[in-house]
Parts: structure tokens; sequence; C-alpha cells
């Protein structure tokens, strides 16, 4: 439905606005019709505390409301996230404090959804010389 406008009653900031708004609505693809985003059920660490440099390993489980298989994209805040698909493992920093994993679950129709774990970075026990 074309929109008539004349330029006497319609500022060139109010035309630009309308033309950002309009041009804005095409740029985003829309969701397929009835689509549910999959369902992460649980996103764990085997440790919620590891020390500098430690390693462990994260697990998300999700499914899909249709039965479709699930990709995973994983990114953190600190340190290095290594292989693939549910199960990954995290390598903390050097440095204390706490981190976020975040793991994005998505369909085959690339509807999505999101979990955030937090893990901290602990010093090691006095003494202590190996472990997490």
């Amino acid at each position: 439905m074309p929109v008539e406008l004349s330029m006497d009653k319609v500022s060139l900031g109010t035309l630009l606005v309308l033309l950002v708004v309009a041009g804005s609505a095409c740029l985003v693809p829309p969701q397929p019709e009835g689509s549910k985003p999959p369902l992460i059920s649980s996103l764990e660490a085997e440790y919620a505390e590891v020390y500098p440099r430690g390693m462990t390993e994260i697990r998300c489980v999700a499914s899909d409301p249709k039965g479709g298989e699930i990709q995973f994209k994983w990114a953190c805040t600190g340190g290095s996230l290594s292989g693939e698909g549910a199960v990954v493992t995290w390598e903390a920093p050097s440095d204390y404090g706490e981190y976020h994993i975040m793991v994005i679950a998505q369909d085959k129709d690339g509807v999505s959804t999101k979990a955030i774990l937090t893990i901290s970075v602990v010093p090691r026990p006095y003494g202590g010389c190996c472990g997490r």
C-alpha cells in the first residue's frame, strides 16, 4: 500500500524517520510461523570452581520441540573453550574471578535460545599441587 506524502506537510526529518522505519522492517527475517525455540533443560559444569589454568567439562542438554537436531554455539568471557556440540571443555584464565560461559542452541530453522553459566576461578589451597 503506497503512502502519499506532500512535502509541504512533512518535514525532511519526519520523512527520514519514515524511511528508516520502513527500511528496517525489511532487514529482520520473519520467523517461521508456529516456530518454537529449542528448550535448554540443563547447562552444567563438572566443577563450579576451578584453579587458574584449570579445566572443567561443560554439558548442555537441549531438545527441539519439533524433534529436529540442535546445533550449539559457545562463547566465554575469559579463558578458552575447546570441543563442539553439546559438551565442551573450558580452560580457565590465570586471573581469579567469575567468568560466564554462554551457549546458543539453534534448530535447523534458525530459531534459537541461550543460557549462561558462571564459573569462578579461585586460588589453590595452600600446599595444593594438583586438581581442577
